[in-house]
């Protein structure tokens, strides 16, 4: 366990990465028994098709008119990628057959639904278990998407990362679902940091992971004035590596809370368990200015939500997320979706990635227009007046 915390460590600073890698496991886990295993994964871990398997593919005549909608969503095991599969299990006794995008994530699905462009496969996708994860996507324009509040928000207005350009009105939601995103920050126990303010000063290096770099975690480090290049000028820095030991050696550990092993969670899941965390508080100072940020609200992270978090933690959350197509959707078309939604409330809770129907929000958007045909029906089940 030392040598491979050493390791852990090591691998930190960069270009030495891989060989110290391999000097480590050689030095420490030589062995015939060994070389095997280690050769059974790699073989493992390289048997997925290329990235060339992913070029998209013809699934035949799509579009909502012949009941086949294209469902721009995002991999297996990511959140929206969970919607899109809900959506197409949720249509199908209405007699739709769902083609879904599964490399349609991030800043991808708002923009090819919004512009009527064809499925581009994303850089990084080739690094997905082709069939597990993710899987060509179809040649075809998609019809409905699904993404959260906040990244449809900044594409209608032409912010974040759509901000260079252009905006993005022609989206109108059918239906918003929740999953409750809490932002919590923790340090681990052996780097005897117990508040973000201590390490402007700390002589020793400071290596900081996050979930996702959103604007949230921005306004953290500003509040406390961290840069990435006082951080490196000490012998640290940011860990952008996905690998779980690589991520667990950081010292300090920001972003959104939710405890399930998708792409963008995984983070707490693993150095929970990897590392003793001491989980820390926010200053109402900088509470008031993440309660600023559009998408994120007042909440109290509950205790045990992670190992380690032994007391409620009051915080930020963000939760909405929107299921949507463009305005040139059919009223039937929506109306259909949010009936079906509805109809299979059940569907929500059969996945491992939590999502919460609430009848009271699911028409709830300040920004972006319901969509009519969805509304419609919402007025007649008596969940909007």
């Amino acid at each position: 366990m030392v040598l491979l915390r050493a390791q852990n460590t090591l691998v930190r600073s960069g270009g030495a990465r891989n060989w110290m890698k391999r000097f480590v496991v050689s030095a420490c886990f030589a062995g015939v028994m060994i070389v095997g295993i280690a050769l059974n994964v790699t073989l493992a871990q390289t048997s997925h098709p290329a990235a060339s398997s992913l070029k998209p593919v013809n699934v035949g005549r799509t579009g909502i008119d012949v009941k086949r909608p294209v469902f721009a969503g995002a991999c297996k095991a990511c959140p929206w990628g969970v919607l899109a599969a809900i959506t197409r299990a949720a249509m199908k006794p209405y007699g739709y057959d769902v083609q879904i995008c599964w490399v349609c994530w991030s800043s991808y699905g708002p923009r090819e639904m919004a512009d009527k462009t064809k499925p581009v496969v994303p850089p990084g996708a080739e690094n997905y278990p082709t069939d597990m994860y993710v899987e060509a996507p179809p040649d075809a324009v998609p019809d409905i998407s699904a993404t959260s509040e906040i990244n449809l928000i900044n594409a209608w207005n032409g912010q974040g990362a759509y901000a260079k350009d252009h905006k993005r009105q022609n989206y109108r939601i059918v239906a918003v679902v929740q999953q409750p995103n809490f932002l919590l920050m923790a340090a681990t126990r052996k780097s005897g940091v117990a508040d973000l303010s201590q390490i402007k000063d700390r002589s020793q290096p400071t290596w900081i992971a996050f979930t996702s770099h959103d604007a949230a975690v921005d306004r953290v480090l500003s509040y406390y004035g961290i840069t990435e290049e006082a951080l490196k000028a000490k012998g640290g820095g940011f860990i952008s590596s996905q690998d779980r030991e690589e991520r667990a050696a950081a010292d300090v550990f920001i972003g959104g809370s939710l405890l399930v092993y998708t792409p963008e969670q995984r983070m707490w899941y693993e150095v929970s368990q990897l590392d003793d965390l001491v989980f820390l508080d926010f200053p109402e100072a900088l509470l008031k200015k993440l309660e600023a940020e559009r998408g994120y609200s007042r909440a109290t992270a509950p205790i045990a939500l992670l190992r380690g978090l032994e007391r409620p933690i009051p915080t930020v959350m963000r939760s909405a997320h929107v299921i949507y197509v463009r305005d040139d959707a059919p009223d039937s078309f929506t109306y259909a979706v949010a009936k079906s939604l509805d109809e299979h409330q059940e569907l929500f809770r059969m996945y491992g990635d939590p999502w919460y129907y609430d009848t009271r929000l699911v028409a709830s958007s300040e920004v972006i227009p319901m969509a009519a045909g969805a509304m419609r029906y919402y007025r007649e089940r008596g969940y909007v007046k």
